[in-house]
């Protein structure tokens, strides 16, 4: 019976970029075997591409909003004129910064001075672009807690706001359209089911993936309100949890 895995990267498959060598040869065996393998995160499509574009059969970024197969768009939700305008006013009077996200680069929005260069590095300064594009997210910036509380307020309703751990910058999931949206939309495209898909996630904007699959597997590093949705918890990222949980599940 055909299978297909969706796997989040950070915190998941990789480690501040890092992808640990278990998890390249878990990618790698479970291609051998022929199974439908798609990172699932809310990092750029060309962050996503870079980093596991040959070792997976697609690619959902955006947390969602767009989605590739074997290198080519097979879906994307991007936002209006009128929605990207509303995100800037939004973060204008929250005094928050922003990066929009495109299918090939990414334009920032109130960011300056050391976070503009921690981007830039982490993204590469080729892909950071002040100029307009077709946008699939955006991610928030803060400087202090307290702003970053009342952004996530000031969203509820419209998005779930993926905070990275207290350091400044969140990720975004729009209610219309995230991570379990474009699970289902593969599943339907390849004539899958439920009990075919496998999830594997350690935030809380990965619970949207857990809506979608029958077979849902939260990190050992993961938080709790997803632990609490799993069907397995593995191990760490750090100590081989992709690897363990595919044997428990004799995929490998």
């Amino acid at each position: 019976m055909r299978k297909v895995l969706f796997f989040d990267i950070d915190g998941t498959l990789a480690i501040h970029g890092h992808i640990p060598e278990s998890n390249k040869k878990a990618l790698e065996a479970l291609k051998e075997k022929g199974y439908d393998t798609f990172i699932c995160t809310g990092r750029a499509p060309y962050y996503a591409e870079n980093l596991f574009g040959k070792l997976v059969s697609g690619i959902i970024s955006c947390n969602g909003r767009y989605i590739s197969y074997k290198s080519e768009k097979l879906h994307g939700v991007p936002f209006t004129p009128v929605e990207v305008e509303e995100l800037k006013k939004k973060l204008d009077n929250l005094g928050c910064g922003g990066l929009f996200v495109s299918d090939t680069f990414s334009s920032p929005y109130h960011l300056e001075g050391d976070v503009l260069t921690h981007v830039k590095k982490e993204y590469g300064e080729e892909h950071i672009k002040d100029e307009e594009g077709t946008y699939y997210t955006c991610d928030f910036f803060y400087d202090t807690l307290e702003k970053r509380d009342t952004m996530i307020e000031a969203f509820k309703g419209e998005c779930v706001i993926n905070d990275h751990g207290g350091t400044g910058s969140c990720d975004t999931s729009t209610l219309v359209f995230d991570k379990g949206h474009a699970i289902k939309y593969i599943l339907d495209h390849f004539s899958l089911t439920k009990e075919d898909a496998y999830a594997f996630g350690d935030g809380y904007n990965d619970q949207a993936m857990f809506r979608e699959v029958g077979q849902r597997i939260a990190m050992g590093n993961g938080v709790d309100v997803l632990k609490e949705k799993a069907t397995y918890i593995t191990d760490t990222v750090e100590n081989e949890g992709i690897y363990k949980a595919l044997k428990h599940y004799e995929l490998l």
